[in-house]
């Protein structure tokens, strides 16, 4: 079975003393979707960042994330983690 895209935004929130902490992740259908949404959460949150990545749902076996856009303030190294 070929791989599957999924497209995700991952808001960044303040958390205590100011560190970032990751909100609530979303997927979203397009990169083009991802790019657009992220845009906008960063404007009601520290930041955001819009990724997709390859998942074969037969063996739940998943590409490295690729990110799509990045805004406002977000931790280094952040895909690393994903």
């Amino acid at each position: 079975m070929p791989k599957k895209t999924f497209f995700v935004v991952q808001p960044f929130e303040a958390g205590k003393r100011g560190a970032l902490k990751p909100g609530q992740a979303m997927e979203v259908r397009t990169a083009e979707d991802a790019d657009r949404v992220a845009r906008r959460m960063s404007l009601i949150k520290k930041g955001a960042i819009a990724f997709s990545r390859e998942v074969d749902p037969e063996s739940d076996d998943a590409d490295a994330p690729v990110l799509i856009a990045s805004y406002g303030e977000v931790p280094d190294g952040v895909l690393e983690a994903t």
